[in-house]
Formats: structure tokens, sequence, C-alpha cells
């Protein structure tokens, strides 16, 4: 039985671990540029600011209920990126390929991204997998544990 880093499995369905320490941190962010702003604001437009860092704050911990499951024996991938949101379901034959989004600012790699690329009913979608600072090596790996799970072939 092979073991993955990214991935809890129950039976034949992968479910992607969700990157909590991410979204928290962005959440936690908004609380405190919430107590600044109500601190140090002198702007007749201090509701909206801590209007918007309040929804960015609830949408990163909302985000945190998101499942992507992966189930072999039917073979399809489940994607809900709420609890309360309607799952949407692609066939592994709706694959495509794997995009590892690189995003710099000065010659530094601020923000890494790894997308897989679905091509359902003649529309491509992207599904948002993960995110990382600096490097794409954990990326890389996460992209070779789903090409195992969907029994893709390995380069």
């Amino acid at each position: 039985m092979q073991t993955f880093n990214y991935f809890e499995q129950e039976g034949n369905t992968y479910k992607l671990k969700v990157q909590k320490g991410l979204f928290y941190t962005i959440t936690l962010g908004c609380i405190a540029a919430i107590i600044a702003i109500l601190m140090y604001s002198t702007s007749k437009a201090t509701f909206l600011y801590v209007a918007f860092f309040a929804f960015v704050g609830v949408l990163g911990i909302l985000r945190t209920t998101g499942v992507i499951a992966f189930d072999n024996q039917s073979r399809e991938i489940q994607r809900k990126r709420f609890f309360f949101s309607t799952p949407v379901n692609y066939s592994f034959d709706d694959f495509d390929h794997f995009l590892i989004s690189k995003q710099k600012s000065y010659f530094i790699t601020v923000s890494i991204q790894a997308i897989m690329v679905m091509r359902k009913n003649n529309k491509t979608r992207h599904i948002l997998l993960a995110q990382t600072l600096f490097t794409a090596k954990p990326l890389q790996k996460l992209s070779e544990e789903i090409s195992t799970i969907m029994g893709l072939p390995q380069n």
C-alpha cells in the first residue's frame, strides 16, 4: 500500500489535504488589518475597508472547508469549493494537463500555483490544487502523486 503526503485515503477515495495554514494566515492578516483600520483610520471609507477585509477573511475560513476527492473506482474527481456549495464532478478522461504557474516580482518567485486543466463539454476548467511560495518542488511532488492516483503514465 502506497502512502501519500498530500492525500488522505478512505477506501478507493483520495482526498486532497487542505492548506489550512495558508488560509488561516490570510484570515489572521485580515483580522489584524481590521483592527488597525478601526484604531487608526480617520477616512470616511473606513466601513468599506473593514467590510472588504472581513469578506476576504470569511472567504479564507470558508476555503478550508473545500474538498477535492479522487475516486479510483468510479474514475471521478469531485470538487467542492465550500461546504455549502454543490459538488462538481469530472471524469478522469476530462483531464488535459497539469499547469504549474509561477509569479515573479523583481526576479524573485513570490507565488506558485498547481492547477489541473480539465476539458469538459468543450470548455476548459481549472482546478486550483495548491499554492506555495518561492519553490515549485512540493507542487511537482503533488502532481506526481495525482498522476499515480489517476494511473497516468509516469515520465
